[in-house]
């Protein structure tokens, strides 16, 4: 009788053990062990985990770490440079911890291994598992202008330079960061600066270009406007046949150089105009007279002014009297 029990014990269990392996088998397969992709998401339509980039000259660091519900437990794993080529400057350690600076641009591939503890038998398997990653290190931006050099500007006259960012990736976006922008300016999304100015002064200012790595740079200058070009001088000083004869005709406003010419009318004989001063010179000859004359004065950025004068010329002395 006993060992009947015995035997149906013996079948109760064996048959317990039957049903278990069989949930077993049609159960969902218990997360695999490896390494996450949360660091270095798997793009879709790529054969490779695609790590953040990186860019030469900038510290970088990320962290590999095991999948959620592998075997040992976090941290517990180690991690590896198992093949491929790391961005040269980067190191790789145990811990998962890939960084460094690195120096050379480029796209770079790599096998990361993941090894379990192989003295916990208990507990973690002993595996090692490997999975490539991309990681691709891009030039630092920098940024070119055109002109080079922040141009001179004026009231009222249109003024236009462009940034340009090079390196970094994807599309730049530029912004005002700091200072402010001569009346009248504004800095496009696409780097310009352009506007007409209406208040002359000093401006300093500061602009970011960003890339779509929300990489960014700042650019900084200052731009001088000058107040618009005019003539000061109101009127000329007489001459006199046979004297030396000198005016000067000044300007106030505009940016350098300026050059001067007689845009209508006639000087009095022996008398000349100095282009690059507004100076009026010479020895008048001849005979004496009202002179009407338009000069024209023009700057660097081409501003034109136009004034016009009278030189009266007188003749000559009339001889004193005689002495007996």
């Amino acid at each position: 009788m006993v060992c009947h029990r015995a035997e149906e014990a013996i079948v109760r269990h064996s048959a317990l053990i039957l049903v278990l392996a069989a949930v077993l088998a049609v159960a969902p397969d218990a997360p695999a062990g490896g390494i996450s992709d949360e660091t270095c998401p798997n793009v879709a339509g790529e054969y490779t985990n695609t790590c953040p980039p990186g860019t030469v000259g900038v510290p970088y660091s990320i962290r590999f770490t095991e999948r959620e519900g592998s075997g040992c437990g976090p941290g517990r794993q180690t991690f590896h440079f198992d093949s491929g080529e790391l961005p040269p400057g980067l190191t790789l350690a145990p811990d998962g911890n890939l960084s460094g600076t690195s120096f050379q641009p480029g796209s770079f591939k790599f096998y990361v291994e993941m090894r379990e503890p192989e003295d916990d038998p208990a507990h973690c398997a002993g595996k090692r598992t490997q999975k490539e990653f991309t990681l691709k290190v891009r030039l630092r931006p920098w940024i070119t202008s055109t002109p080079a050099v922040t141009p001179q500007s004026e009231v009222d006259v249109p003024f236009r330079m462009r940034l340009r960012a090079r390196g970094g990736s994807g599309v730049f976006t530029w912004t005002l960061a700091a200072g402010q922008l001569p009346p009248g300016f504004r800095i496009g999304v696409d780097g310009s600066i352009a506007g007409i100015p209406r208040t002359p002064g000093t401006y300093r200012f500061a602009a970011r270009v960003r890339d779509t790595e929300a990489r960014s740079l700042i650019w900084r200058t200052k731009v001088s406007v000058a107040p618009r070009l005019r003539i000061r001088t109101h009127g000329l000083p007489t001459g006199q046949i046979g004297r030396r004869y000198r005016a000067d005709v000044t300007a106030i406003g505009g940016v350098t150089p300026t050059v001067w010419t007689l845009r209508r009318g006639r000087l009095p004989p022996g008398i000349r105009l100095v282009s690059a001063l507004g100076r009026l010179t010479g020895t008048p000859k001849g005979a004496g007279g009202s002179h009407v004359v338009a000069l024209e004065v023009r700057d660097g950025l081409k501003v034109k002014y136009i004034k016009s004068f009278r030189i009266v010329v007188l003749g000559h002395p009339s001889p004193g009297p005689s002495r007996g």
